[in-house]
């Protein structure tokens, strides 16, 4: 009950404004094929634990979601005819690995944990350096390098690949929404922006030890692309987002709170 009073009473008319229309924000962004429909209703929800925490939270929340979006599309129609979905709308599992944490974290914030705050920007932070080391790369970095073996070349798009483009996204993204979370929001940009980076690069280590890869021969892909494929790994891409960021954000309020 305690949370709950939190709740409500910390929310004013602008934050029920935002919450009204974040519905409306959310069909839009069905309608212009950055999401689908259950991923849309799932987005809905955690947009609205967002906007509890604050209108800035919510910003810097939109900041991330608009600016993925459309660096999905670069090179759409290539990205398309090589299979990668994305390019036809976030589904509801990617919506949820992604934003759990961060709606997490929201709650926690709303319930006076302090350092809770930056643990959100920073999910947001590891979201947006993933999401645009992937479609940079993916569109203009070439064939990555595994992450774990330098010398191993991998398909575009393959959990775990890395380029010299999509690490340089990857720091600008977390650069980015760390300088608008503290602009927004004043928390340490520097933590934002480190844990930011860092968890993309937890998250490419992740993937390419423990996400589930399919094997066409000696080709590696994360989807079956031969009917006699063979299976390693796991973990699901969105179960690695999840855990990246929920883990490195607990951890900071650990240390915040405790050290």
């Amino acid at each position: 009950m305690d949370i709950y009073h939190r709740l409500v009473e910390g929310v004013d008319l602008a934050q029920l404004a935002i919450a009204a229309v974040v519905p409306a924000f959310a069909f839009a962004a069905y309608r212009a094929r950055f999401i689908n429909l259950r991923g849309a209703v799932a987005g809905t929800l955690i947009a609205w634990a967002l906007a509890a925490a604050g209108i800035a939270v919510f910003a810097v929340f939109v900041y991330f979601f608009v600016s993925a979006s459309l660096l999905t599309r670069l090179r759409g129609s290539w990205k398309a005819q090589r299979g990668f979905k994305d390019v036809a709308g976030r589904s509801i599992t990617q919506v949820v690995g992604v934003g759990t944490p961060m709606a997490l974290f929201a709650l926690l914030y709303i319930a006076g944990v302090r350092p809770a705050l930056t643990a959100t920007a920073a999910a947001i932070a590891i979201a947006t350096a993933d999401t645009w080391a992937s479609e940079v790369g993916v569109a203009y970095g070439g064939r990555p390098r595994l992450i774990t073996k330098p010398w191993v070349r991998v398909e575009p798009g393959t959990s775990g690949g890395v380029t010299l483009a999509g690490t340089l996204a990857s720091l600008a993204g977390a650069a980015s929404a760390a300088l608008l979370s503290y602009l927004l929001l004043g928390v340490n940009p520097y933590v934002v922006w480190g844990l930011g980076f860092a968890g993309d690069v937890l998250d490419s280590v992740v993937g390419a030890v423990a996400q589930r890869k399919f094997f066409c021969g000696a080709d590696m892909y994360d989807e079956p692309r031969c009917p006699d494929y063979r299976v390693s790994g796991y973990l699901t891409n969105e179960a690695v987002n999840l855990i990246v960021e929920a883990s490195l954000g607990l951890t900071y309020i650990v240390i915040s709170l405790y050290l």
